[in-house]
């Protein structure tokens, strides 16, 4: 890996904080939205001592749990904690929409036109793995998270994005990828409405449900002997070999450590302002009748679906046939605070929801909720190592697109760290993706990087009001 392309970030002292406490004062789990509640909590034990270990795992999300899984599974005797400043899937990893899915980026034509074919390709290639191995490792361990296999059918909603849409689909033939074209009568047979005139249709994503996954990833990997300590916040990190970190109210002593934050590695002053924690909200209905579904056309298929726009609409059913939708906007807060709710959005949302489905205009909202992306500049992931050793590892910056690839982050990651283990400098990965090592782009401080953000996202809303997306 060429050292110009590696993040040289030093985290600062103060420790993770969320929008909503993980724990309450009785020591019971502060659900989050609609997929908390289809689990059940009971919030582990924070870290209090000093212990050493081989590799520190910071983060109890998707990323931190796959590497876990992937380290303990290549080398059963290594010694790995994991620490989450709340409870594991309580962040982005239990809250997201449960879209598994391949993009990369905006979309695949993004990519395309940034890359070009042949590292698009091998990039695509990567996140269609990703997403076979959500799938497989939901069959091979039984893991309960509702995986239903919907493919992914992105809506047009007007002629630009058509357009556009058609650029994507021959460019998604051209690198040998199996999508289909919809017109609007084929459409008709996955979702109905006067909003979309068009889609393309990705045969091989799925949705889960995400706390569920997250939870039985954590049982999952402590039954290969990771120490996962919950309410255990990084305050510190200290780049040495062995690192220390100290986290809660204990000490870790670790040769190599894994930095799975993404959106919240702001507020510990990691990637800040090159990975903006950036929010999305979701609104949930009350449970649909079989009537109610068909009147939209949404019955049978189930496929999960997308509006082609700047700011898009990502909606699906959930298993008890709940409509989760999602989007409408973006927000980046000043100095990168964060939230759960915003009121604003959830009216929008609703006030879109009956735009495209006006036969359902009378259903009842339930749940409403927000979580925070990693988002970079170009829209791409960031994989790598860096430090003073080399020992300190990291992975974020999936911009709204994590779920498939942070679940198998630990396949990429895995392999790197061991091979890196005992070394002294930036280990090279020459056969690894073009992410890893890419470099997020600086957004330079507040608040001219806030003022930077709204002004892009005014120009991105115009765009849209000016299309009719």
């Amino acid at each position: 890996m060429n050292k110009d392309r590696v993040m040289q970030l030093k985290l600062d002292t103060a420790p993770w904080q969320s929008a909503t406490k993980a724990v309450d004062g009785d020591g019971r789990h502060q659900a989050v939205g609609y997929w908390h509640e289809t689990v059940q909590v009971a919030p582990g034990a924070p870290l209090s001592d000093k212990i050493q270990c081989d590799v520190a795992i910071v983060g109890g999300g998707f990323t931190g749990l796959s590497t876990a899984y992937h380290l303990k599974r290549q080398k059963p005797d290594l010694d790995v904690a994991l620490i989450e400043a709340g409870v594991v899937g309580h962040g982005a990893s239990g809250r997201n929409g449960g879209f598994v899915m391949p993009l990369l980026g905006w979309d695949l034509l993004y990519a395309v036109d940034k890359l070009g074919d042949k590292t698009a390709r091998a990039a695509y290639r990567v996140m269609y793995d990703a997403v076979a191995h959500v799938k497989r490792m939901a069959l091979e361990h039984n893991l309960d998270c509702d995986l239903e296999a919907t493919g992914y059918l992105l809506l047009n909603t007007c002629g630009a994005r058509e357009k556009r849409a058609r650029r994507e689909y021959g460019a998604a033939h051209r690198l040998g990828f199996d999508h289909q074209w919809l017109e609007r009568d084929a459409l008709a047979a996955y979702i109905r409405s006067d909003r979309f005139s068009s889609g393309v249709f990705d045969p091989h994503p799925c949705v889960i449900n995400p706390a569920k996954l997250s939870r039985a990833m954590k049982q999952l990997v402590e039954s290969l002997g990771v120490k996962v300590y919950e309410q255990t916040p990084l305050r510190a990190l200290k780049d040495e070999k062995p690192a220390l970190l100290h986290a809660g109210e204990g000490e870790i002593r670790a040769h190599q450590v894994m930095l799975a934050v993404n959106g919240y590695g702001e507020a510990l002053g990691f990637m800040k302002s090159r990975v903006m924690p950036v929010h999305t909200f979701i609104v949930l209905t009350e449970p649909l009748t079989v009537k109610q579904l068909d009147s939209v056309g949404w019955s049978e298929k189930r496929a999960s679906l997308e509006s082609a726009r700047n700011f898009i609409h990502y909606f699906r059913l959930t298993a008890d046939n709940r409509i989760l939708f999602g989007g409408e906007d973006a927000k980046l807060y000043f100095q990168g605070r964060y939230f759960d709710r915003d009121e604003s959005v959830f009216e929008a949302l609703k006030s879109r929801f009956r735009e495209y489905f006006p036969l359902l205009k009378d259903v009842a909202f339930t749940h409403e909720w927000g979580g925070v992306l990693g988002v970079s500049l170009d829209m791409f992931p960031s994989f790598g190592a860096t430090g003073k050793y080399g020992n300190l590892f990291y992975a974020g910056g999936y911009s709204g697109h994590g779920v498939a690839l942070s679940n198998y982050a630990g396949a990429l990651l895995a392999p790197m760290m061991l091979r890196a283990a005992g070394e002294t400098h930036i280990p090279e990965f020459p056969d690894a993706p073009f992410f890893v090592g890419h470099r997020p782009a600086w957004l330079g401080f507040e608040p001219l990087r806030y003022m930077g953000v709204q002004a892009y996202r005014g120009l991105l809303h115009i765009q849209d009001i000016i299309e009719g997306a």
